[in-house]
C-alpha cells in the first residue's frame, strides 16, 4: 500500500486482503511514484490513495493489479498498464452523497454570505449590508460541469432547496440530464448562465484549466465557483486574478492545484475564499466503505474477474 498514513495504519486493509487471499502479506509504504522502483521491490497489487503510478513503476514492481482508493484516477498511466495487461482499479459510488452535501455546503455558504458576515463579525461590525445583495437561492442558478455521479447528486441536493440547475456534460444524453430535471446547456451557455459554477469533471487532458481566465471572464461578476473534483480544473492564477479585480463573489475550494498547499498559497488567506482539505468524499460511513471496497475490488481484479471498479477492461484479455 502506498500512502499508508493516509488512515494511520495498513491494518483495516490486511484484515480484508488475509479473510480474501491465502499467504498474502500486506506493507505500507509511503513513497512518491519515482520511489516505488527503490522502496517497493515486488508486489502484486499496488494501492495508492493519491500516489501517481507511471509505467517505471509498473515495469520495477512487476505488479498485476494497481488500485486506486478513490474514483479519480489521474496519476496512473493507463495506457502502459493496459499495454502490460495490468488492471487498474477504482472505487466508484462510495461518495457520490458526501461530495453533492460538501458542494451544497459550500454553494450555500457563500449564497448566504456567511464568509463576509463571519470576517465582519471579527473587525467588530454587526452590518446585514457586508454581504448585501443576497437572493434568494430560488433566484440562483447552479451550474455543474460534468453531470456523473456526483454531478447528480448535487443537482439533486441543490434542486431540493429551490436552486434552478442546469449542467454541461458532453458524454452524457440531453434527455439524461433533463430527467433529473436539470436543464442540458452547452459550455458557453454554462457559463453565462450560472451563478454559481460547480465542478464534478474528472482530471484529463481535456478538462485540465477548463475553468482557465477565458472561461472565468465568461462568467458574470457576481459568480462563486466550486471545485469538489480536482485542483488542476481550474486555473487558480486565474481565480485569484478575478477575485483581485472584484469579478467573482468568491470560491469555495476542495481541491487545489498542489496538496497539501504552501502555506504561501494566496488563496488560504482570503475572506472570499473557502478552502477545506480535500475532504468533500469522507464520513464514517465512507471511510469505512473505502477501505473494504477497496481491497475487494482489488482481489477480484488480481483474479481475473471483470469487476466494476476495472478501468481497462482491455487489459482482462491480455
Amino acid at each position: 500500500m502506498l500512502d499508508p498514513d493516509w488512515f494511520g495504519d495498513v491494518e483495516a486493509e490486511r484484515e480484508h486482503f488475509e479473510s480474501l487471499l491465502d499467504d498474502v502479506v500486506v506493507e505500507g509504504i509511503d513513497c512518491t511514484d519515482e520511489e516505488i522502483p527503490d522502496r517497493v521491490g515486488s508486489a502484486d497489487l499496488l494501492l495508492s490513495h493519491y500516489t501517481g503510478v507511471s509505467a517505471e513503476s509498473m515495469d520495477a514492481t512487476g505488479c498485476s493489479v494497481v488500485s486506486r482508493y478513490a474514483t479519480g484516477i489521474d496519476g496512473i498511466d493507463i495506457a502502459a498498464a493496459t499495454d502490460r495487461g495490468i488492471r487498474v482499479t477504482r472505487v466508484p459510488h462510495y461518495c457520490n452523497d458526501e461530495v453533492g452535501m460538501h458542494a451544497l455546503s459550500l454553494m450555500l455558504a457563500f449564497a448566504r454570505g456567511i464568509p463576509t458576515y463571519d470576517a465582519a463579525a471579527v473587525d467588530a461590525r454587526w452590518e446585514f449590508s457586508d454581504a448585501a445583495p443576497l437572493r434568494p437561492v430560488s433566484e440562483l442558478t447552479v451550474g455543474l460541469l460534468a453531470f456523473g455521479n456526483k454531478g447528480r447528486a448535487t443537482a439533486e441536493k441543490a434542486l431540493s432547496l429551490g436552486f434552478d440547475v442546469c449542467a454541461y456534460d458532453p458524454y452524457v444524453e440531453d434527455a439524461t440530464i433533463e430527467a433529473e430535471g436539470v436543464r442540458p446547456v452547452g459550455f458557453e451557455t454554462l457559463l453565462s448562465t450560472a451563478d454559481i459554477l460547480s465542478i464534478h469533471a474528472p482530471l484529463t487532458d481535456e478538462t485540465e484549466e477548463m475553468i482557465d481566465a477565458d472561461a472565468i471572464a465568461r462568467l458574470h461578476d457576481d459568480a462563486i465557483i466550486i471545485n469538489t473534483a480536482r485542483g488542476d480544473i481550474l486555473d487558480e492564477d486565474a481565480l485569484l486574478d478575478a477575485l483581485d479585480d472584484d469579478r467573482l463573489r468568491g470560491a469555495g475550494l476542495d481541491v487545489l492545484q498542489q496538496e497539501p498547499p504552501s502555506a504561501e498559497n494566496p488563496l488560504l488567506d482570503r475572506n472570499d475564499v473557502l478552502v477545506t482539505p480535500h475532504a468533500a468524499w469522507y464520513s464514517t460511513r465512507t471511510a469505512r466503505i473505502l477501505r473494504r471496497q477497496g481491497t475487494e475490488i482489488a482481489v477480484e481484479a488480481y483474479r481475473g474477474e471483470d469487476t466494476e471498479g476495472i478501468v481497462n477492461p482491455d487489459a482482462l484479455d491480455l
